[in-house]
């Protein structure tokens, strides 16, 4: 039985899985639903739009994802007060970057990034309900908008702005000949050619050559063979990057011949295990590497084009990882690598690239486990075993091959069994001779034996504390790193022993040497607690030393954990602050560290993969460096590790090239050659600036996707300046990096704190002045542009009222005594209205202030607000709130506020209910409401819950529903 973590979990997994779940590869699926702000969890259209936002299509209107946050858009129009028609059926992208919206009841046209919507109604001539039921919207190459509805097909007009009925296809009640089927279109889709295919409910294909407007119809007939179409009921059309199109019917996966104008169908078999999940087949989409996924009732499908086989995905209730449902309503692969589902319970999204780790923990009770989670070295035997040292317990062997653990103990009664079981090292001689350093001393592996034997170099040399470091040089001397004691050299054969102490003969700093290790060239390098770094030059006799300086280059750390040459013959130094690489010429230190991307800021273990990548165990993670790249990806507990915090010495690479790490949790193992990193280059985005005043707008052009410098305007008295980002790499968003710096005050770049993604300005002066910022994918792969938000900061005269004011009265007096003096000498008369006309004007002076808006204005403020709310009937949505009526109506949040407090002297919640108690009473005086229950009529009006209803009603009214329906109504 594999020993890995939740073992009890696992077997249950693989004892009801079945046939059911893939053996080809393992998908870890990650969830977004309505608490993480979805507005429903059946989602029937994904889209990804030119500024790299993914659009959400629900059964309850739109939502927009950013990476970090779902928003959602009412739909304020009084079409769209019932709730079945704010369903979402299609999402696409013109050529100026408007986002457009088929529902159940028309077409929205909405601007990205503001919200503002436009509704569109199609024409009909019978049955309205059919003709506005939106299913499909595409746009051509020449941005031309086509809609497929379930009356036919319809083309925007970019001159009238209106959608004109397509005469080449069946629409209307004039085409008596053409069956019901075939005006009902669930999807569109361009081919290479630009011909437009129509998928019918019921009739088929139809393929329009829309130039030539000619069209071929395939359907399929009783008794046609296996190469014809193979359902007349077509869900979906997807053309993938072949330019082969793919056809979802409710009778398997088809495809399309177009040198044999044949079709082939992939159905599914009970008999064979590797067939499609489910005939009905709903979606499908392609990822980035061109494999092929499809959705149907019953699950998730990856389709091998080569070996035709497909590898199934379904929800299973023991595995939180798998996906949430198994009806599938649409696919997305977007440009960053990931993959999004929608279903019925949510979106699912996954990296088909993600590196799994296998995690082996103690499991109690049982002997085939780890020992002890507290890990302190590790060692790979070229038996193909790995042994592994604990702090406490002794000694572990696992073979990775049965997946086996046997432990090793120094019995009790035995020298030094207690110290021995405390294990400090480990090492393999020329010989495949295994030692363990210990707490107690040196152990040596008796093979003949299968045990531990303590080990004295042949009585040369007596342990007395803990041995943390064992190496056998290029000569065949043995070197033993003893605690406060020293460095012992040892030949067997030629029975030489030397102990190099702390002095000046040696050169050794230190007697608290950590680890040790002889490169290529013959040196031997010891690392030290605290002391920095030693080296002996091959056939000399003394040591010399590295240690940290404020001198340019020097070693970054004194505290030494781990000293690796890599295959190219560098050498690499593993100390309290990032990676050190040696520069043998110049005897400095190139140093890599948390502001070059890795993990965390201490290196505790290094190890290399076939590729040249270092894989570095550090105190807050564990990162690959590509050397060559410098790009480094970073893993963390929540990706499958025994934690963020490894151990020194913790890590060795087996003979098949897997890598292991541990620390003080389990150990991890995994296969370095199955990852690659990320390389897209992520794209920018200013999602929003906010104030201590509200929204700021941001100018921007949408119909340009490269535009990297837009606009805000704010005061200098405005505080708390924030700008939200946000980037379209959504492989493990939370890992983006973002820096900035303001010019032209910063001269550097500023990173922002992992999983940060706004940045809070300072106070800025008067004048004009730039944001520029970076981002950088998961795998610190940097976009090579800046976007650059520029920034005017105007002077906030309002805030220096007080001293303008002053500076008029001074002004003023100066004056009144210069005509004082100047007039001394006139007559009595002239002097006394002088005086009486100055006094008048320092009175009025005086009296200058800052007044509020005008009554008038409120007025008129207010007038807009009442018009506007019984015009969109906003009011019934139960999910609005004080920002989202804001930017409807086209005013900031503040103003809102004041409006509502100065203009009407209510708050927002009073306001909106209003609106919802006179819906409510208007339609209990209706005698049709009379087949409605109390709660419906609420619902409807936009209450969320009986108890705000009654409580709301009773408030504005003075009465109960009930009181109130009787009143009207004494027989109700």
């Amino acid at each position: 039985m594999k020993i890995i973590k939740y073992i009890s979990l696992v077997f249950l997994f693989f004892a009801f899985s079945g046939s059911g779940f893939s053996n080809n590869g393992t998908l870890r699926f990650h969830k977004l639903n309505t608490v993480d702000g979805l507005n429903s969890n059946v989602v029937y259209a994904l889209f990804q739009d030119s500024h790299g936002f993914i659009w959400m299509g629900t059964k309850e209107g739109i939502n927009r994802y950013d990476g970090y946050s779902i928003r959602s858009f009412s739909l304020p129009f009084e079409s769209y007060k019932n709730i079945a028609h704010q369903r979402i059926n299609s999402i696409c992208e013109d050529q100026l970057g408007y986002i457009w919206l088929g529902t159940p009841n028309g077409i929205i046209q909405m601007d990205a990034f503001s919200g503002k919507m436009i509704h569109y109604s199609l024409p009909y001539e019978t049955k309205a309900s059919q003709s506005q039921y939106v299913n499909s919207i595409v746009i051509s190459n020449q941005n031309e908008i086509w809609v497929g509805t379930r009356n036919g097909l319809y083309l925007f007009n970019q001159e009238n702005k209106e959608f004109n009925q397509y005469e080449h296809f069946p629409f209307s009640s004039k085409s008596i000949n053409y069956s019901k089927g075939e005006r009902v279109i669930n999807d569109l889709c361009f081919d290479s050619q630009q011909n437009l295919w129509i998928a019918t409910a019921g009739n088929g294909l139809t393929v329009l050559d829309i130039s030539l407007k000619k069209k071929r119809v395939f359907k399929r007939l009783k008794g046609q063979n296996i190469s014809s179409i193979s359902s007349n009921y077509i869900e979906s059309i997807y053309k993938d990057s072949r330019g082969t199109m793919w056809l979802a019917t409710s009778n398997g996966l088809g495809y399309y011949n177009p040198e044999e104008e044949s079709f082939s169908t992939y159905c599914h078999s009970d008999k064979i295990s590797y067939s499609i999940l489910d005939n009905s087949v709903t979606t499908i989409a392609e990822d980035l590497d061109g494999q092929l996924w499809i959705g149907s009732k019953k699950g998730l499908d990856r389709f091998d084009r080569i070996s035709g086989e497909f590898y199934h995905y379904q929800n299973h209730p023991l595995r939180p990882e798998s996906i949430s449902s198994n009806t599938i309503l649409s696919l997305l692969a977007d440009r960053s690598g990931n993959f999004w589902v929608g279903s019925m319970q949510g979106i699912n999204y996954f990296y088909t690239k993600n590196l799994l780790f296998d995690l082996y923990q103690n499991i109690p009770d049982n002997k085939n486990s780890l020992v002890d989670n507290t890990l302190r070295t590790l060692v790979a035997h070229p038996s193909g075993k790995i042994w592994i040292g604990s702090l406490k317990d002794g000694i572990n062997s696992f073979d990775p091959k049965t997946q086996n653990f046997l432990s090793y103990r120094m019995e009790y009664g035995t020298e030094r069994w207690k110290r021995h079981n405390a294990i400090r090292t480990a090492y393999v001689d020329r010989e495949n001779k295994l030692f363990f350093g210990t707490d107690g001393g040196v152990l040596l592996y008796n093979r003949v034996k299968n045990c531990f034997e303590n080990f004295d170099a042949q009585g040369k040399i007596i342990f007395k504390k803990g041995v943390f470091e064992i190496m056998q040089d290029s000569h065949g001397y043995y070197w033993f790193a003893e605690i406060d004691k020293g460095l012992w050299r040892w030949h067997p054969s030629k029975g030489e022993t030397q102990l190099y102490k702390k002095d000046s003969v040696s050169g050794l700093i230190s007697t608290n040497l950590k680890v040790m290790h002889q490169t290529s060239d013959g040196d031997i390098w010891v690392g030290t607690h605290m002391k920095g770094l030693c080296k002996l030059p091959y056939g000399q006799t003394k040591f010399i030393s590295y240690k940290h300086s404020e001198k340019s280059r020097s070693l970054s750390n004194n505290s030494v954990y781990a000293i690796f040459e890599d295959s190219k013959k560098n050498l690499w130094i593993g100390t309290g602050s990032g990676l050190n690489k040696y520069n043998k010429l110049n005897e400095s230190f190139d140093i890599i560290g948390v502001k070059e991307g890795l993990a965390g800021k201490v290196v505790l273990s290094i190890q290399e993969d076939s590729l040249g990548r270092l894989w570095l165990g550090t105190n807050k993670g564990l990162s690959c460096f590509d050397v060559e790249k410098q790009q480094v990806a970073n893993f963390y507990q929540e990706d499958g590790l025994q934690g963020n915090i490894f151990e020194y010495k913790v890590a060795c690479k087996h003979f098949g090239g897997q890598l292991y790490f541990g620390g003080n949790n389990g150990l991890n193992a995994f296969n370095p050659m199955d990852f690659k990193m990320n390389t897209y280059l992520p794209n920018l985005q200013f999602i929003q600036v906010s104030s201590s005043r509200g929204i700021v707008n941001i100018s921007r052009d949408l119909s340009v996707y490269d535009n990297d410098i837009e606009k805000i305007r704010i005061d200098d008295s405005e505080r708390n300046v924030s700008v939200e980002l946000t980037s379209d790499s959504y492989v493990e968003a939370y890992k983006n990096t973002y820096v900035y710096r303001i010019l032209p005050q910063d001269s550097t770049w500023k990173p922002l704190d992992l999983s940060k993604h706004k940045i809070e300005l300072p106070a800025l002066e008067v004048g004009d002045h730039s944001l520029a910022v970076k981002v950088s994918n998961n795998h610190m792969k940097w976009s090579p542009k800046v976007k650059v938000l520029q920034i005017e900061v105007s002077r906030d005269w309002s805030k220096n009222s007080g001293l303008l004011y002053g500076l008029l009265i001074s002004s003023v007096l100066i004056l009144i005594v210069w005509l004082r003096k100047s007039r001394f000498r006139m007559i009595q008369t002239k002097k006394y209205n002088t005086q009486q006309q100055d006094k008048k004007t320092i009175k009025n002076i005086s009296r200058v202030k800052v007044s509020a808006k005008d009554v008038s204005e409120w007025a008129e403020s207010t007038k807009q607000l009442m018009d506007f709310m019984r015009e969109t009937l906003l009011y019934r949505d139960k999910r609005l709130t004080k920002g989202q009526l804001a930017v409807q109506i086209g005013w900031t949040e503040v103003y809102l506020s004041s409006t509502l407090r100065e203009g009407l002297e209510s708050n927002f919640n009073d306001f909106i209910n209003s609106f919802r108690v006179e819906d409510v009473k208007e339609r209990l005086k209706d005698p049709r409401s009379r087949d409605f229950t109390l709660i419906a009529i609420a619902e409807e009006c936009g209450f969320n819950s009986k108890t705000s209803f009654y409580r709301t009603f009773k408030k504005f009214t003075d009465l109960t529903p009930s009181e109130y329906l009787e009143q009207i109504d004494p027989e109700a």
